[in-house]
């Protein structure tokens, strides 16, 4: 990965718009830098869905509730992963489907007893993340997930995007700048669009939080 400055983002997207000093479009918010930071959203979003974990990647612990809601992290953008603490090793999660949501509810308000037959399943709901059928409070899930883009306000801040992508959003910006001056963008989006292209097929080959090759998560002996 390579780490890219807001300031050398500018620089970079006004080169490529040959648009090289402001004033048509200003160097804050309400100009190049708002084109820069929907960039970094577009393709934070396609990195996360190319890559998975290998791109960005954050654990945290959440706890149980008695209503079975726990709030999702304030940054939280895509699942990687849920476990709950119990038994010999923590035991990973599977989601339930929106038509199972009001089965089972409260057919397990006793504590977790730590086997694989009793263990809880997952649906993302709004803000939370809720448990069918609810555990008693106060249980550990360990909870991995892609975070949101961050957004670049100071000409200080950085983005880290693998193998020079920082590319398309500077690409994106540029389109963007000529497109205000009324300029042809006819190359610049048939180059958008072969990258855009090339995410995709990435993506294709590899699913967040659902990898292609089978993974034996429980010993033989505890299934």
């Amino acid at each position: 990965m390579g780490v890219v400055t807001l300031a050398t983002l500018r620089t970079r997207s006004r080169l490529r718009a040959d648009m090289l000093t402001p004033g048509f479009v200003a160097d804050d918010a309400t100009g190049i830098d708002a084109w820069i930071n929907e960039g970094v959203q577009m393709l934070h979003e396609k990195l996360v869905a190319a890559y998975g974990s290998n791109y960005v990647a954050k654990s945290t612990t959440l706890t149980t509730t008695p209503t079975g809601l726990i709030s999702l992290p304030a940054d939280f953008f895509a699942l990687l992963g849920v476990s709950m603490a119990g038994g010999p090793q923590p035991i990973p999660l599977k989601p339930f489907a929106q038509a199972e949501r009001d089965q089972n509810v409260n057919s397990n308000t006793l504590p977790w007893n730590g086997l694989f037959t009793s263990a809880p399943r997952y649906q993302l709901f709004g803000g939370n993340i809720r448990l069918r059928p609810i555990t008693a409070a106060g249980l550990s899930l360990t909870f991995e997930y892609s975070p949101v883009a961050t957004l670049l306000v100071s000409t200080s801040d950085t983005v880290d995007f693998p193998n020079g992508w920082e590319r398309y959003v500077i690409v994106y910006t540029a389109i963007q700048m000529k497109m205000k001056q009324e300029s042809s963008v006819t190359e610049l989006l048939a180059l958008l669009d072969a990258m855009d292209k090339q995410l995709k097929e990435m993506a294709e080959l590899r699913d967040a939080g659902a990898p292609a090759v089978a993974a034996d998560v429980y010993p033989d002996s505890e299934v």
